[in-house]
């Protein structure tokens, strides 16, 4: 059941062009891959929390790989060792955890919650990572993700990698593909295996009472994202 920790900073530092923040919560909880907190941002002009996907859990320590896009992102940037963070989760749904081998696509910032759904899985997968340019990673963030499977990156302007887009690079020789990132990647992903898919949005409440991160599906469905989601299949969706 989701409730609210106090996170104590232990890090929260610039890596690539994004921020690791790891917190204490001083007590184990169980999250699955795929789900995301809300960390309230402490400042009299901004009402809402703001939602973060699990990049890592070890123990009492929940870490969040972030970029910085907005007032809320930039202040959480700012928050040194020992400041403590009120956290609400975790919320959603996850990943499912299958058996073979697994594809896991990142586009951009949409790369965070698949490292701990690659620690979960364990074997036989492989990261296919996107981003415009070189400078979005660094050699510490992609040791990460390659010490835990095999990696390839792809960036729009071809400075790191191969050239082109990141859906111009899925293999369907896997059993099941996992992705996030931006919804015209998302859209781009065309193949016949089962895909699931972690959609980006801005959520409110994060148990969907407020329905403000409605999506529509293929059938005319709405499906709540913080409740029903993050979590899609991709044929559910697109």
């Amino acid at each position: 059941m989701p409730k609210i920790y106090k996170g104590n900073i232990i890090e929260n530092k610039p890596i690539g062009g994004l921020f690791l923040l790891t917190v204490s919560i001083e007590e184990e909880i169980s999250v699955n891959p795929g789900q995301f907190f809300l960390i309230r941002i402490d400042r009299e002009d901004i009402v809402l929390r703001r939602a973060f996907s699990i990049f890592d859990v070890n123990g009492d320590r929940l870490s969040f790989l972030y970029r910085v896009v907005g007032r809320g992102t930039k202040w959480l940037s700012e928050r040194r060792v020992g400041y403590t963070l009120n956290i609400f989760g975790p919320l959603g749904n996850g990943f499912s955890l299958c058996q073979g081998k697994s594809l896991l696509v990142g586009g951009g910032s949409g790369m965070a919650p698949l490292y701990y759904l690659g620690k979960r899985l364990r074997e036989g997968i492989k990261f296919l990572l996107g981003a415009q340019t070189k400078d979005f990673w660094d050699d510490d963030l992609l040791l990460k993700y390659s010490n835990v499977g095999e990696i390839e990156v792809i960036t729009e302007d071809g400075s790191l990698g191969k050239k082109g887009l990141v859906t111009e690079y899925i293999d369907t020789g896997y059993d099941r593909i996992y992705a996030c990132g931006p919804v015209e990647m998302l859209k781009n992903i065309r193949v016949d295996i089962p895909t699931e898919i972690s959609l980006e949005t801005i959520i409110a409440c994060g148990f969907g009472a407020c329905r403000g991160c409605v999506v529509e599906t293929k059938n005319g469905e709405y499906k709540r994202v913080c409740k029903d989601g993050p979590v899609f299949d991709l044929k559910e969706i697109f």
